[in-house]
């Protein structure tokens, strides 16, 4: 059903495809609704989004490196921004030497659910709060995954320019620099290929787009495969709808919110780079993690 639902929206003219995801909309299953980043116990959608392939791919690029850069390492130090439901650190540590883990994260429930997933010789230090506000430690590796596109503007002096005080991305990641350096490590973001940033108005048929681009065409037809695809019906079946649903169709709506409400500004992948250029980063490498060429991995130094 969903597949061929998505592909009929993708065939109409752009400026018709809105329309159709709210009919679309108004016939899916509702219900059981939880917003994004605010359960992470075994029965949350948090934990069954862990479960699609779209987001494992993401795991399974991030272990290697992170792997190769600890090997060698005695009282290794790595810092992640943004643990969701610790599902990057399941078994991972299985056979490592002792270090410790720091969480940088504004949700309690989500260092509970990192310890959770780590063994006796791996130590947690968490830090409950917004990134922009943390002090980094120095670090073997830092793991920024899904995080940065909550953090509105390219810089300090573009959030000003729309009333917004603080730092903006350029300034978080020439902090991550800062501490991957002091220990030559590496560092790791994952993020979106899609560009919705502040400057882009609400309402603007370019931030439109740039949504339904995102949490429809790849977000949404990555989970409706899934769900074509899965082995484990009576797990998934019913919170990947709701899923697709919640945390697809309906986040095109975030196209009309006032910009300070709007939670995501995601860059794409040249702006991602332009980014990490003018911070100082070298070696920097990128690569998509799934088919659907939505999640982008770079890796610093």
């Amino acid at each position: 059903m969903w597949i061929d639902d998505l592909n009929a929206v993708e065939l109409l003219p752009r400026s018709r495809q809105y329309e159709a995801l709210r009919n679309l909309r108004a016939a899916a299953a509702a219900g059981g609704h939880e917003q994004w980043n605010t359960a992470f116990d075994p029965a949350s959608l948090y934990e069954a989004w862990t479960r699609l392939p779209l987001a494992r791919g993401v795991y399974e690029f991030n272990h290697p490196v992170i792997r190769d850069a600890i090997r060698d390492r005695a009282q290794w130090s790595i810092v992640e921004v943004g643990g969701g439901n610790g599902a990057l650190w399941q078994d991972f540590f299985a056979g490592s030497q002792a270090g410790t883990l720091t969480l940088i994260d504004p949700n309690e429930s989500a260092h509970e659910a990192v310890a959770a997933r780590l063994p006796d010789h791996v130590g947690l230090r968490s830090i409950v709060g917004q990134v922009e506000a943390a002090d980094i430690p120095a670090c073997d590796v830092l793991v920024s995954s899904l995080t940065l596109h909550h953090v509105a503007g390219r810089n300090a002096e573009q959030r000003a320019t729309f009333g917004l005080a603080g730092d903006g991305k350029t300034e978080i990641l020439d902090r991550f620099l800062t501490a991957i350096r002091m220990r030559d490590g590496v560092g790791i973001l994952n993020e979106a290929d899609c560009y919705n940033e502040i400057d882009l108005a609400p309402g603007d048929p370019a931030l439109v787009d740039s949504f339904i681009d995102a949490y429809v065409r790849r977000t949404a037809r990555a989970v409706a495969d899934a769900l074509a695809h899965q082995d484990d019906a009576a797990e998934s079946a019913r919170a990947w709808q709701l899923i697709l649903r919640h945390w697809c169709l309906d986040e095109v709506d975030h196209a009309f919110l006032p910009r300070a409400d709007r939670d995501v500004y995601e860059l794409d992948v040249a702006s991602w780079l332009d980014l990490l250029t003018r911070v100082g980063a070298r070696d920097v490498g990128h690569t998509y993690t799934d088919q659907w060429n939505l999640f982008v991995q770079y890796v610093f130094h």
